[in-house]
C-alpha cells in the first residue's frame, strides 16, 4: 500500500488519475485528511462508496504509537515510535495569546557531532521519510485543535540536521504548506540549519522565502569549529557568503541563534566578533541559555546577568536581540535536549 502522507498534491493528483478517478479528488483527499482530520477513506462521505473502498485498498494513513509528557509549563514532548522500532520526540511549545510552536525532527540521531547537543550522543541512524515529517505535524495538529483554532507556527529544530535530509524535508515543507492540507505558511515555518553551506544554495532556488535561522553558537572559527565540527568544512566566511543574500521577504530578518555557554563564548571579545561578523546583515540574534544536561561534560550556561549585559551591549550597536527563554526542561524537551532512541 502506498503510504498518503508521502504525496505532494501534484503526485496525488497524477494517482488519481491513475486509478481512473477524477483529478480534483487530491484536493478533497488533502482538505479531508489534513485540514479535517480524518483518518478513514471509508468516512468521507463526499466520494461515491466504490471510491472509497478502492482508496482505502490503495493508500495506507499510518498511525504511530505516540506517548505525550508535559511540563509544568505547558510543554509538551511527544515521543513517536516509528515502525523500525525507531524513535523521534517533537516538542509542542504553548506561545503567547493562545498560539503553539511545533518542534519537529528529521533524522534518527544527528551526524553533525555539536557538543552542546544530546542528539548528537545518539549519532547518524537513519533519515526519516517525508511522510514521518508531515506525520508529527499532523498528530500535533490535531492534538491541540480541539482546544484552538490558531494555526501553529512550525520550526525544524528537533533531532537531526534538516538540510541533511534535504529532500524528505522539503518535500514534507511542501505538503505542510499546501493551501488544500494544513496550509502552513512559509512565513510560519522556520527551517535552523548547522551550516551546510551546499543545501543552503539549494534552498534559495527551492523554497525561498522561508524563514531560515543558522545555529552560529560562536563568531570565530577556532571557537565555534570546537562546538561545532561542520565548521571545518563550511568555515564561518564561507557560511555568512552564503546566507547573506538568502531571499527573504522585505521585513523579516535571517535568525542567528547563540547558545550562551559560561567562559567560553560570552566574553567583550566574542560581543566584537559577532557584531562584526554580522552587522553587515539584516538579522535577530537569538541569545539561548545552554540547557544542561548529562552529555554537555563541562559546559555550563552563562548566568542571567551575564546573559542580560550581552545582549545589552550588542543592542547598543543597532543589533536587534532577543533572549530565549527555555521551556520544558524537566522533561528533557529544551534545546538541544531530545534524545529518544536512547531510552
Amino acid at each position: 500500500m502506498d503510504n498518503f502522507f508521502d504525496f505532494t498534491l501534484d503526485e496525488l493528483q497524477e494517482y488519481m488519475l491513475n486509478l481512473g478517478l477524477e483529478k480534483y479528488r487530491a484536493k478533497q483527499l488533502f482538505s479531508f485528511i489534513y485540514a479535517k482530520g480524518f483518518d478513514d477513506f471509508l468516512n468521507i462521505s463526499v466520494l461515491k462508496k466504490i471510491d472509497r473502498k478502492l482508496l482505502s485498498e490503495r493508500f495506507l494513513i499510518p498511525k504511530l504509537d505516540c506517548i505525550t509528557t508535559k511540563d509544568s509549563d505547558g510543554t509538551t514532548k511527544i515521543l513517536f515510535k516509528l515502525f523500525d522500532n525507531q524513535a523521534v520526540e517533537s516538542v509542542l511549545i504553548p506561545m503567547k495569546e493562545g498560539k503553539n510552536t511545533i518542534c519537529v525532527s528529521t533524522q534518527v540521531g544527528c551526524k553533525m557531532n555539536c557538543k552542546f547537543c544530546a542528539t548528537a550522543k545518539l549519532g547518524f541512524i537513519r533519515n526519516l521519510q517525508a511522510w514521518e515529517i508531515v506525520y508529527q505535524v499532523w498528530y500535533i495538529y490535531n492534538y491541540i485543535k480541539k482546544t484552538t483554532h490558531k494555526t501553529p507556527n512550525i520550526v525544524f529544530m528537533g533531532m537531526g540536521e534538516p538540510l541533511d535530509n534535504y529532500h524528505n524535508t522539503i518535500k514534507a515543507i511542501k505538503i505542510l504548506n499546501n493551501e488544500f492540507g494544513l496550509s502552513i505558511s512559509k512565513r510560519r515555518i522556520t527551517l535552523s540549519t548547522c551550516g551546510v553551506v551546499p543545501k543552503i544554495e539549494m534552498l534559495k532556488k527551492d523554497l525561498a522565502y522561508i524563514n531560515l535561522a543558522i545555529s552560529l553558537n560562536a563568531a570565530d572559527n577556532f571557537k565555534r569549529s570546537y562546538l561545532m565540527p561542520i565548521n571545518n568544512t563550511y568555515p564561518l566566511e564561507e557560511l555568512i557568503n552564503s546566507v547573506k543574500d538568502f531571499p527573504m521577504p522585505e521585513r523579516k530578518r535571517l535568525t542567528f541563534e547563540y547558545v550562551m555557554i559560561k567562559d567560553f563564548n560570552d566574553k567583550q571579545e566574542d560581543i566584537k566578533n559577532l557584531i562584526k561578523l554580522l552587522k553587515p546583515i539584516r538579522c535577530k540574534i537569538n541569545l539561548i541559555p545552554l540547557n544542561k544536561h548529562i552529555f554537555t561534560d563541562k559546559l555550563l550556561p552563562s548566568d542571567d546577568k551575564t546573559i542580560e549585559e550581552f545582549a545589552q551591549h550588542l543592542r547598543d550597536k543597532n543589533m536587534f536581540v532577543t533572549v530565549r527563554k527555555s521551556k520544558g526542561e524537566s522533561i528533557n524537551a529544551a534545546c538541544g535536549m531530545l534524545v529518544a532512541a536512547m531510552r
